[in-house]
């Protein structure tokens, strides 16, 4: 059995410039095609590539969308992310936000 850690390779400084620092703007198509083939795979990759791919980056950025428009989020001052790897990786105890209503006089 071999096992590839997304974890592990989408933190390689090989590939991407500070690896450690959550930079949504360097997501777009154009990174994508100019990485080694498995530099980058959040849905796995060859015959068994997730089938829900394309509906799960689709709904992504849908939601993101919507939620941007309404609100702006900003983390919890003094919160930690502690990652909890399980079926999928995710963070310990969720992410405290703090949220700001873009339009004041709406709800």
């Amino acid at each position: 059995i071999v096992i590839f850690s997304p974890w592990v390779m989408h933190r390689d400084p090989r590939y991407f410039e500070q690896p450690d620092q959550f930079r949504p703007e360097r997501w777009t198509d154009e990174l994508e095609k100019q990485l080694p083939r498995c530099a980058y795979f959040p849905f796995g990759d060859g015959p068994r590539t997730c089938i829900g791919k394309g509906f799960a980056v689709m709904e992504s950025v849908l939601l993101l969308a919507a939620i941007a428009q309404r609100v702006q989020l900003s983390l919890a001052t003094d919160a930690a992310i502690i990652p909890q790897p399980s079926i999928t990786l995710r963070p310990a105890g969720g992410i405290p936000m703090t949220v700001h209503h873009r339009h004041p006089n709406h709800p």
